[in-house]
């Protein structure tokens, strides 16, 4: 978690809810910005790390849209909900929706401040993840279509004397494909490569 870069938008239309909640942000040395409605956030956010608070009762756009908002246009941003007006049905869809919580006011500062923990936890393992992912994909692009078919080959299961008749080619040009395939992709065995492989397209699919 980098208080350096991270930053949690407090969505609330009421100012002294709002200026309470960047305060308490603010004293554990991380970044806020307030807007008094969802739709004023959606115009400025553009995927920057960090969580989001908001409000479930606005005017305008409600947490619960916002959130469906965000998830529409491809933004995985944490968001934690408040409410006044707690009932189990915007719970459970809040939840379902893939909010890190849903908390009751009046709450405590502890309780805020552990569910935006939380929230940035979870925002870094993501773009960790989807570093990783970016990585990995370069990694693959970086074989050249020979070499893409030797890959193919390997996850397939294929041993060499079948890829070198399949791919009409000498043993020798397999092996040295091979090793190329395992130097770009940073992969030691055959396991560690499939396995490297069927992570990332099972991410990419989903």
């Amino acid at each position: 978690m980098n208080s350096n870069l991270s930053t949690v938008f407090v969505i609330d239309d009421e100012e002294q809810s709002r200026e309470s909640v960047c305060a308490l942000v603010q004293s554990m040395n991380f970044q806020a910005k307030a807007f008094d409605s969802g739709e004023k956030f959606l115009q400025q956010y553009e995927g920057d790390a960090g969580c989001v608070v908001t409000d479930y009762r606005m005017t305008g756009m409600n947490g619960l849209e916002l959130q469906k908002k965000l998830t529409e246009q491809g933004h995985d941003v944490p968001v934690i909900i408040v409410t006044a007006h707690a009932r189990t049905p915007v719970t459970v869809q809040a939840i379902r929706n893939g909010a890190v919580t849903m908390l009751d006011k009046p709450y405590s500062e502890d309780d805020l401040w552990s569910a935006i923990r939380e929230g940035l936890t979870i925002d870094d393992q993501l773009r960790n993840k989807k570093q990783d992912r970016a990585e990995i994909t370069a990694r693959i692009e970086s074989l050249n279509e020979k070499e893409k078919q030797v890959l193919e080959l390997i996850v397939a299961g294929q041993p060499n004397k079948a890829m070198a008749n399949k791919l009409d080619v000498s043993l020798r040009t397999i092996e040295n494909r091979r090793r190329t395939v395992f130097s770009k992709l940073g992969t030691q065995t055959v396991a560690e490569l499939v396995a490297l492989v069927l992570e990332q397209r099972a991410a990419l699919a989903n």
